[in-house]
């Protein structure tokens, strides 16, 4: 069984392929994560300038959509309340023609960046939003807290240095509060730095991270090391 690279009170980190250690996870109430989509999402485009990154072209590995829905398979057997992941909108279309078992399709949603990534090429638009797929366990119906509110957001990317494509905390502490409750158990198979564990720290939910790159889990461990933020709840939701 994998060890846990960093674990305290709230927060267990693994530095491994989500793949093998998912099925060696007790039941989470949430699943909250973005994958490593897609090459031709980010084909050509830049990173906003950060510490570490600089304005280069974004290096990763993505992963294909069978990947990706065994994936989504896989949580659906540990989780039994709400998926929630940015992806690709090509992936997100064929998650609504094709839900995987044990999950149902129910909404379609954007994040749109008020500073997007620049385009190195000059032959198109650059890319300005991320979809969002959010599909619920198809026979437990978890609760929504979201009420009325739209499933979309506004604001620009994150760019201090710490994970290329790392989603803006006030975000993620939305979601977190729209589809979970306090005491819960958020997990994010897809870690990268950290900011789903962050956040779900800081608003009194556990935590379960799994990140296939060791430098990413150091800099997760040392974000959970950090004092709890003071919670905005009410400006969060």
């Amino acid at each position: 069984m994998t060890q846990p690279y960093y674990q305290d009170e709230w927060v267990t980190i693994y530095n491994a392929d989500c793949r093998d250690v998912l099925p060696t996870l007790d039941t989470v109430d949430l699943v909250l994560t973005d994958p490593p989509f897609s090459a031709v999402t980010h084909a050509n485009a830049k990173s906003n300038r950060g510490r570490g990154h600089g304005n280069k072209a974004i290096d990763f590995d993505a992963i294909d959509f069978d990947a990706i829905s065994k994936i989504i398979s896989q949580c659906g057997q540990i989780c039994d309340g709400w998926f929630v992941s940015f992806l690709d909108w090509r992936h997100i279309y064929k998650l609504e023609e094709n839900t995987p078992t044990p999950w149902e399709f129910m909404r379609f949603g954007v994040w749109v960046k008020t500073n997007p990534m620049p385009q190195i090429s000059s032959d198109r638009p650059a890319n300005g939003w991320d979809g969002i797929v959010y599909m619920r366990h198809a026979e437990r119906r978890p609760p929504w807290n979201g009420g009325s509110v739209a499933g979309n957001y506004v604001s620009a990317v994150v760019s201090n240095g710490l994970h290329p494509t790392q989603k803006p905390p006030p975000f993620v502490k939305k979601l977190i509060l729209w589809f979970s409750d306090s005491g819960n158990t958020v997990l994010d198979p897809f870690m990268g730095s950290g900011t789903t564990l962050r956040a779900a720290k800081d608003l009194n939910r556990k935590a379960i991270g799994i990140e296939i790159e060791e430098k990413y889990c150091e800099i997760a461990a040392k974000r959970m090391s950090q004092l709890v933020m003071p919670l905005q709840i009410e400006e969060a939701r």
